[in-house]
């Protein structure tokens, strides 16, 4: 390999996204390796046959996470450098992951802008990171495999006992410590204030027990802590959580985490973002096409927010205003709406598609339109229900999915 050369392992369940990268990196930097792989575990295995001097990695993957292929490539070797794509909130998971980890990228992104952040990661080496991570509250690390759908059992150790979270899929399935199990072992748990924890890739659940959603369970996590946190101040301070040996970052900030989940000061409520289907990589005219169209949507009355969203995996493609919504929760919620109505129509034996879905607040209307081209994709619409004029909102939609091209 010449001084030029640099071996690259680039991974994301999205094969298309991952051979296109692929090409194109391979074209931009001739003298380059790069090898791709569509799963975590391959990725790692790839890691453990020789040195690597990038690894490029999507988050949200089946089986092991971007995360947890992170810890344990820089447990193989300490001085890797890490570019993250990832469609979260990048502030969350830099938090999490902790330094040297070099950088990341928000999908959809321009190559122009990728090469150049692959550039500036293989300039320059990291001093090194052991796969040590340390928070002030577990809320942080909880959140955090949720995003990324992990699968496996979270231990924690805390001088009273242990308490083990169980999670498949990213969903929380059930929590035990020595004396409570379900949504109380999951809130005495949450409290504990210091301690270390591991987490076992794969483990299956033994049963379920809690039923609760996870926003609530972390946003109600988060009050405690805050409440417990303004009764001890100037008094007190919090123990971080460790999965070595590493030194503390600065305090979290529960309050802002608490403020992510309501969205009281969610970014989305006054500007567009677009994200691409975990399935399919959206052309740059798609993306255009899909804010123009959302745009357009914001003139019909009482408009409070919309999303395009892909009901095969919850995610946003894009977005308009919001206010008030958290639209991305919106969207993974609706999903499950409209999973939920064609299961029901599919019990019922009914052959027949669904044209809309009209749910009425007593504020506002929230309208719920899958694509007459694609089934699998649909528009949300927020309205004030003072403002609007339901029939003319419908005329209106109709006419934008007319207009749409994904």
């Amino acid at each position: 390999m010449t001084a030029d050369s640099r071996r690259i392992v680039l991974v994301d369940d999205e094969e298309v996204l991952a051979w296109s990268l692929s090409n194109r990196l391979g074209r931009a930097r001739p003298s380059w390796i790069v090898d791709t792989e569509n799963t975590a575990e391959a990725a790692l295995e790839r890691l453990r046959k020789g040195q690597v001097d990038l690894l490029v990695a999507d988050v949200r993957m089946p089986g092991m996470s971007g995360i947890d292929l992170i810890l344990a490539a820089r447990l193989e070797q300490p001085e890797l450098s890490v570019v993250v794509m990832t469609a979260f909130q990048t502030a969350d998971i830099q938090r999490i992951v902790g330094a040297p980890y070099t950088g990341f990228i928000e999908k959809p992104f321009e190559f122009e802008r990728f090469l150049e952040l692959v550039d500036e990661s293989l300039a320059a080496r990291p001093v090194g990171f052991s796969g040590a991570i340390s928070v002030q509250t577990l809320p942080d690390i909880v959140q955090l495999y949720v995003l990324s759908s992990a699968t496996g059992m979270l231990v924690v150790d805390h001088h009273s006992g242990e308490g083990r979270l169980w999670f498949d899929r990213g969903a929380i399935l059930h929590a035990a410590t020595v004396d409570a199990r379900g949504d109380d072992a999951f809130y005495q748990i949450m409290m504990w204030s210091g301690g270390e924890f591991r987490m076992r890739i794969g483990a299956k659940a033994p049963e379920r027990s809690i039923q609760s959603d996870w926003q609530e369970l972390l946003m109600e996590s988060c009050r405690r802590i805050d409440e417990r946190r303004r009764r001890d101040e100037p008094h007190s301070t919090t123990k971080g959580w460790t999965q070595s040996q590493a030194p503390p970052p600065p305090e979290s900030d529960v309050d802002a985490f608490f403020d992510q989940l309501t969205d009281e000061s969610s970014p989305q409520g006054i500007s567009s973002t677009t994200y691409p289907s975990p399935r399919h990589v959206q052309p740059p005219e798609v993306t255009m096409n899909i804010k123009d169209s959302l745009t357009k949507l914001n003139q019909i009355d009482g408009f409070v927010g919309a999303a395009l969203v892909d009901s095969e995996s919850g995610m946003l493609l894009g977005s308009e205003g919001g206010g008030g919504i958290n639209l991305e929760v919106a969207a993974a919620g609706n999903t499950e709406v409209v999973r939920a109505k064609r299961k029901t129509m599919g019990n019922l034996a009914l052959k027949d598609g669904i044209e809309d879905i009209l749910i009425t607040l007593g504020k506002q209307y929230h309208l719920i339109r899958p694509l007459r081209a694609r089934s699998t994709i649909f528009f949300y619409l927020a309205l004030d229900r003072q403002r609007s004029n339901l029939a003319m909102a419908r005329i209106a939609l109709a006419d934008v999915e007319k207009e749409l091209q994904v």
